[in-house]
Order: C-alpha cells, then sequence, then structure tokens
C-alpha cells in the first residue's frame, strides 16, 4: 500500500487498465486521477476525458489545481451528461489542442464506445501517448443494465490494451452493491482502492482472468427464440464487440460499410465503389467531402485491407473488383449505428 500519489504509477507500470475505486466526492480521487493521467510529461500524452456527471469545466479546473497550468499536448473531453445542452458545457474553452464534445442526442451504450474508438484511432498516429479518464462508471451503473455496462468496459479495455491507450475508470463503492464491485475488479490490469486509514491500495493483476459476465449462462447472440430456447433469434455475430468499435472508428469507413450492406451485388469494380462512396459523403452533412484520389487511396491502402483482415472483403488487384460477404449479423448491428448517425 501507498500514500504517495507521485508513487501511484510505480505500481502499475505493466497495466493498461485500471480501476480507481474511491469515493467520487473526495480530494483523493481528484489527486489520484490526474496522478495516472500524467504517467509522461504533460507535452507528451493525448488525454481523452469522458465525464458523465460533472462539467467539462470541473474536471480541467481538478487538472489546474492538482497539476497547475502545463495542459496535454492535446485534450478532448466528452461532456456526457443527460439533460444538458451544449451551451451547458461550462466555460471550457475549445482551442488548437483542447476540444469538448458530446455523444449523440440520446446516445447508448454503443454511442458511447463508438466514440470513444473513433477519438483513441484519430490520434493513433501521433508521437504522444494516449492516455483516458471515464468519469465514471457509477454514472453508467445507475442509467443502464449493469451486464451491458460489463460489456462495455470489457470491450474498452480491450481496444485501449490493443491501442497502447493507459485507462483508468473511476467507481465510488459506496454507490455499488458489494457485489457488482466483486465483479468488475478482475476485468482489469490492476485496481486502486482507497481507504482513509491506510491511503491507496494499489492491487496488480497478475495473470489474466476470464471476463466474467452478470448473467449465470450465456445467451445466443440476438437473444433465445421463443419456439426454441437454444436457438438464436438472429444470425450470431462472427467478430466481438471490440472489433466493431474499431472498425466503426473512422467515419469514411463507416460509409464504406453502410454502402456494402445496401448492395444486391457482391462484386463491385473499385472506381465504382469510390465515386459511389464520394456521393454518399458529398450528400451527407456529417461527412467532409474528399478528392477522388484520396477516397481511392484511403479505400485501397487502410479501409480494404482493414476490413480483409476480419474476413469482411476480398480485394482483387488484378480485376480491380472488391468481393463483398454478406453477413447478417454485422448488417443487423450496421442498420442500428446508421440510423443513430444518420437518422
Amino acid at each position: 500500500m501507498t500514500e504517495s500519489y507521485q508513487s501511484l504509477n510505480e505500481h502499475l507500470t505493466e497495466s493498461s487498465s485500471i480501476l480507481l475505486l474511491a469515493p467520487s466526492d473526495d480530494s483523493p480521487d481528484n489527486r489520484a486521477c490526474v496522478d495516472l493521467l500524467t504517467r509522461e510529461p504533460p507535452d507528451e500524452t493525448n488525454v481523452l476525458s469522458v465525464t458523465l456527471s460533472a462539467s467539462p469545466s470541473d474536471r480541467l479546473s481538478i487538472w489546474r489545481r492538482e497539476s497547475g497550468e502545463e495542459f496535454p499536448a492535446r485534450t478532448t473531453i466528452f461532456d456526457g451528461r443527460r439533460g444538458e445542452t451544449e451551451g451547458e458545457s461550462g466555460a471550457a474553452s475549445e482551442s488548437e489542442s483542447m476540444s469538448v464534445r458530446r455523444f449523440p442526442e440520446h446516445a447508448d451504450l454503443h454511442d458511447i464506445g463508438i466514440a470513444i474508438a473513433e477519438q483513441i484511432g484519430a490520434w493513433r498516429d501521433t508521437d504522444e501517448a494516449t492516455v483516458m479518464c471515464f468519469h465514471s462508471l457509477t454514472t453508467l451503473f445507475a442509467a443502464y443494465d449493469a451486464d451491458r455496462v460489463v460489456s462495455l468496459i470489457t470491450s474498452l479495455n480491450d481496444l485501449c490494451d490493443t491501442r497502447d491507450v493507459i485507462a483508468h475508470h473511476h467507481v465510488d463503492p459506496r454507490e455499488l452493491d458489494a457485489e457488482t464491485v466483486t465483479t468488475l475488479r478482475p476485468l482489469y490490469d490492476a485496481v486502486l482502492e482507497y481507504t482513509p486509514e491506510v491511503g491507496w491500495i494499489p492491487t496488480e493483476r497478475e495473470e489474466a482472468a476470464p471476463a466474467p459476465s452478470f448473467d449465470s449462462t450465456t445467451p445466443p447472440p440476438g437473444g433465445r427464440a421463443k419456439t426454441d430456447p437454444d436457438r438464436p433469434e438472429t444470425v450470431p455475430m462472427r467478430h466481438s464487440f471490440d472489433t466493431l468499435l474499431d472498425l466503426l472508428s473512422s467515419p469514411r469507413r463507416r460509409t464504406l460499410l453502410y454502402y456494402l450492406k445496401n448492395r444486391s451485388e457482391d462484386q463491385i469494380p473499385l472506381d465504382e465503389l469510390v465515386e459511389d462512396v464520394r456521393d454518399i459523403e458529398r450528400a451527407l452533412p456529417v461527412r467532409d467531402s474528399a478528392p477522388r484520389e484520396k477516397v481511392r487511396t484511403e479505400l485501397r491502402h487502410t479501409h480494404l485491407p482493414k476490413l480483409r483482415e476480419v474476413g469482411i472483403v476480398r480485394y482483387d488487384a488484378g480485376s480491380q473488383t472488391v468481393h463483398y460477404t454478406e453477413n447478417q449479423g454485422l448488417e443487423s448491428y450496421l442498420d442500428y449505428v446508421e440510423t443513430v448517425e444518420l437518422g
């Protein structure tokens, strides 16, 4: 155990996901948060902050109080408070290195996960290390089914591990039952628990443990059919949730997937695919149009190889054609995401 905030990171050198158990209204929680966000010097760090209860200005004031005026190279704050408008985000000003964003209106857990994955993906090629703070899971458990929250946590932790992101999630143990807290612990590489009597108690996981579920048995994807409990009502998904978050993290790749799922033919000339994707983007106010050659280059060298890796498409370089493999489970998921994003 340790009472020194500056020594917390020394106990967590191998951890990419950290559960922070502390009363949310106490200074130890705030000090530990900033300590974890400053494992590297601020000017060598990109900070992604998700706040579901406090305003962005409140979270920035904690940074200033605990760390001074030296800010990260890049900062994005997702303001996920319910019932707030963009004008109520507080005094957090946007600049080239700092931005405040909101989740889509009526956002669900899928939307939260996609937005986080998209921001992490946007920083993928920067020189700075990326760290993330999620404040807090307590709010999620109060608003959503516990099993769905656990699924989101698992997916985000897997994504951060893949992208070399150091992430910590806040939980106020006074607001959750002991069973839920016990379920959360093995989801993380490390747990930092604060008690007034002894200070911080860091526990780092020595070996991977299977992710727990709130269900005693795992139902088939899509739920159980009413006529046959062992048969799923929908086609099972071939891809994990964190894979889907990664695939959907790029706006242009989402447009490509929306287009592919609506095609009746499974073989598409590359030139036709480029033009159709461009046409869709130019018709959407939420998309930035790009020159044809840039779209072609991104599809050939980034997005199609990504989809080929997971078995969604095949690309024939000789005939310059793309072969799409139908996947009803994936397409059902894309229908939902497309409705949320584009209406």
